[in-house]
């Protein structure tokens, strides 16, 4: 399968460009794969696809692209759309009538997996400041030997207010992920708010909105679905997943809770939970274990290639 990349517009540093998925490119032409945002934006690169007989689309970002004008057209051209978002995915096969969108996991490379780190801090949060709930987290989060890493470039006003509770700054990806790996538990919230009222009605612009599961919560609680990279990346630096549980819990696609990560009730139990891992520390281990070994075998780079070649 041939592999083409295009992050021009992603912002820098980000996940995408640790994908590498060129890196298990074969001789064999009649597939492609595209990555990057830059291919469902007005029919970008048009001449690659006419080379291969079957051409597959890789989306990450699903459903943040529905919190402004989105044409979901743009993504007609391929023969298969890989998506993040399995309720997204579902939905746009029953209103386009067609099979050609598939859910899939978040992907990590390999070989951008740390060596297993002494735990030297409590807990962490690595990624964007998204809204209120974020902040209180940090603030549970300040009561422990905590870290959190955020870049300093291409982000929203609310994560530079943040910056101030910024423990670490512009880490390059592996020092991130050694990072990752020296504290015992990752914070992750599968979901994030709308920014406002043209988000809401941004989505409900789109034919039919209320038959994507994803869209069942945005006029009441404000909230979209979507499965986070910081997942995996704990995942494969050995750090217990702490997850708040939500309407969707997308995680479950792919992960076992109490086997793979424990859940946790919104912000007011957050403290009480880190508290009670860190009380408890031994066991957790298998957890632990169980979720590296699940994700190494199973949510790779080259276990996304060998699903969409067979």
């Amino acid at each position: 399968m041939k592999v083409y990349k295009d992050l021009s517009i992603e912002i820098e540093g980000t996940n995408t460009h640790y994908f590498d998925f060129g890196d298990f490119e074969n001789e064999s032409q009649n597939k492609a794969l595209y990555y990057g945002y830059t291919f469902i934006c007005n029919n970008a690169h048009e001449d690659l696809l006419k080379k291969h007989d079957h051409n597959i689309y890789l989306n990450v970002v699903p459903p943040t692209e529905f919190c402004g004008p989105y044409d979901v057209k743009v993504e007609d051209r391929f023969d298969e759309i890989y998506s993040i978002c399995p309720y997204t995915a579902e939905w746009l096969n029953k209103i386009k009538s067609v099979d050609k969108y598939k859910k899939i996991w978040y992907p990590f490379n390999k070989k951008y997996i740390p060596s297993t780190q002494e735990k030297k801090y409590d807990v962490c949060y690595h990624g964007g400041i998204h809204g209120q709930k974020y902040f209180e987290m940090l603030q549970i989060l300040n009561n422990f030997k905590y870290r959190y890493m955020t870049m300093t470039h291409d982000i929203n006003p609310t994560t530079q207010y943040a910056i101030p509770m910024a423990t670490d700054l512009d880490l390059s990806n592996s020092e991130k992920l050694i990072r990752i790996g020296e504290c015992k538990i990752s914070v992750c919230y599968n979901n994030f708010p709308v920014r406002n009222i043209h988000d809401v009605n941004a989505v409900k612009s789109q034919d039919r909105w209320q038959e994507n599961k994803a869209f069942a919560h945005v006029e009441s609680h404000g909230i979209l679905p979507q499965l986070k990279s910081r997942f995996i990346e704990a995942s494969l630096c050995k750090t217990l997943n702490l997850v708040e549980r939500d309407p969707w819990n997308v995680i479950e696609e792919w992960y076992e809770p109490d086997k793979h990560f424990v859940y946790f009730e919104g912000n007011d139990d957050l403290e009480k939970s880190i508290s009670k891992i860190l009380s408890n520390w031994s066991s957790y281990q298998d957890i632990i274990e169980e979720s590296y070994n699940h994700s190494f075998e199973n949510y790779c780079c080259d276990s996304v290639i060998d699903y969409m070649q067979n």
